[in-house]
């Protein structure tokens, strides 16, 4: 997308005139716009050097996430995490009720969280 289709997009979306917008993750790094919801499809990305699809960083999906729950604009955050959630669970990290969509950490979601492990790591 070039620079001034994308300005253009930009304060369309700021204006009101457009009310979703949808992109790879690598134009959301570059998109400093508040949303009221984001949905992240995924959280893998192909890394030419490896050759392979590799993960997302969490640094990078809570930049993603930040998008929404701005406080000047909602006084919520609300993002897509099901799949997230799930393999959270299978892994002990959290408990997780695919019903209400509610979930809690466990002590070893804790500690995960704290130092920063990946699920796969811990």
């Amino acid at each position: 997308m070039t620079r001034t289709d994308r300005q253009l997009v930009e304060k369309l979306f700021a204006d009101g005139y457009v009310q979703v917008l949808v992109s790879t993750a690598t134009l959301a790094w570059g998109v400093n716009l508040p949303a009221h919801t984001v949905i992240i499809k995924g959280t893998k990305i192909y890394n030419p050097e490896k050759g392979a699809w590799t993960e997302l960083s969490p640094l990078d999906v809570m930049q993603m996430l930040g998008r929404a729950g701005r406080p000047q604009y909602d006084s919520s955050l609300p993002a897509i995490i099901h799949t997230a959630a799930t393999i959270l669970d299978r892994n002990n990290l959290v408990q997780y009720d695919r019903k209400s969509g509610y979930f809690q950490a466990t002590d070893l979601g804790r500690i995960a969280s704290y130092y920063c492990i990946t699920h796969e790591t811990i």
